[in-house]
């Protein structure tokens, strides 16, 4: 028989706050939690090593041309630039979503050929950046006494043939430094006051010529090259045949033209429209497109209606009047005759 122990000895009993749990659970599935919790944190340092700082880069625009306001007319040259604190770095993309092929490099040049607003993109990497570009038509306001700009002309044909050499010069009497670049990827730059090309495929190209490194002046020009057209056959040496020339035709009675209406587009109407809400144009100034009719029909979200003059006399100086959508209807001569407009209800409550 054991032999009894005292009264005032403790019984000393160890705790294990995970033993209980640990008896109770699997011990692959502690080893499977630890295993996962281990990858998700493996997964999460290669996100955060895999960041791009898009932080430190910015799209800058320059020129010389219009600066008056924000926007930009139509045909005018706009340097885009990338600016950011890695000078090294060169793989950007630019985008001007105006149906034009795709620019590469830190610094590019384009120029608009229809009014509108435009969102142009940068890519860079994993990074991206927008920039709204507004363009109008220009206005020519040259005060008197004040001498224009002089930019510089590009001599030589608009339309060649492929795999024909042809010849562009530029004759500028002040020109000391010409820089000639064709705008598609791995183009050289010529310093010549003349330069000679022979494009090899049929398509659109762009010239563009600065002269003494101005380039607020820089000038572009559309070339169209053709398919190159058959040689003549070797060997071939029929003597050639001179037909006489027909007889004169009778004169043909001559038919008044009729006068041409400026072409615009829809989204130019909607902009020259918010213009009548700031009070920068009235009803007059679309007589043009209008062929004088200033009591064309308007048509408001499809249930309303109101002569154009009328219209334009209740939404001047109405700036919360938010136009969402124009479309213009035109005759076979180009004049607008009906003009629907879809606007914001909520926010001209109270104008009309």
């Amino acid at each position: 028989m054991a032999p009894r122990k005292p009264e005032n000895e403790r019984k000393v009993t160890s705790f294990s706050p995970f033993g209980k749990i640990a008896s109770h659970v699997d011990p692959m599935v502690l080893w499977t939690f630890l295993a996962l919790f281990l990858v998700s944190i493996v997964l999460l340092a290669f996100q955060l090593d895999g960041r791009e700082d898009c932080t430190n880069t910015d799209i800058v625009l320059s020129h010389k041309q219009h600066n008056t306001g924000k926007a930009y007319v139509v045909g005018e040259v706009i340097t885009f630039n990338a600016e950011g604190s890695d000078k090294k770095r060169r793989d950007y993309t630019w985008e001007f979503n105006d149906s034009t092929s795709k620019a590469t490099g830190p610094q590019v040049y384009h120029s608009f050929n229809k009014a509108g607003s435009y969102v142009v993109t940068l890519t860079a990497g994993k990074c991206k950046w927008n920039k709204e570009v507004i363009v109008v038509m220009p206005m020519i306001t040259t005060p008197v006494g004040q001498e224009t700009d002089v930019f510089p002309v590009i001599d030589g044909p608009t339309e060649v043939f492929a795999g024909r050499p042809a010849t562009f010069s530029n004759k500028t009497a002040t020109a000391r430094k010409w820089s000639w670049h064709l705008l598609q990827d791995n183009a050289e730059t010529h310093s010549n006051s003349s330069v000679t090309y022979t494009f090899s495929t049929p398509g659109e190209r762009t010239l563009s010529l600065i002269i003494n490194g101005d380039s607020s002046h820089m000038v572009l020009k559309h070339i169209t090259v053709f398919q190159a057209r058959p040689a003549a056959p070797a060997g071939n040496n029929k003597p050639e045949v001179f037909l006489p020339p027909p007889p004169p035709e009778a004169p043909k009675p001559v038919v008044p033209e009729k006068p041409k209406v400026p072409a615009i587009a829809d989204e130019e109407f909607k902009f020259m429209l918010t213009q009548v809400t700031t009070k920068q144009k009235s009803a007059t100034d679309f007589s043009q497109y209008l062929c004088n009719n200033l009591s064309a029909r308007v048509l408001l979200n499809d249930t309303d209606s109101d002569n154009f003059a009328h219209f334009c006399s209740r939404i001047y100086g109405k700036k919360k009047f938010k136009i969402e959508k124009v479309n213009l209807i035109k005759d076979q001569n180009g004049c607008v005759t009906e003009i629907r407009i879809i606007y914001d209800r909520k926010r001209v409550l109270g104008i009309f």
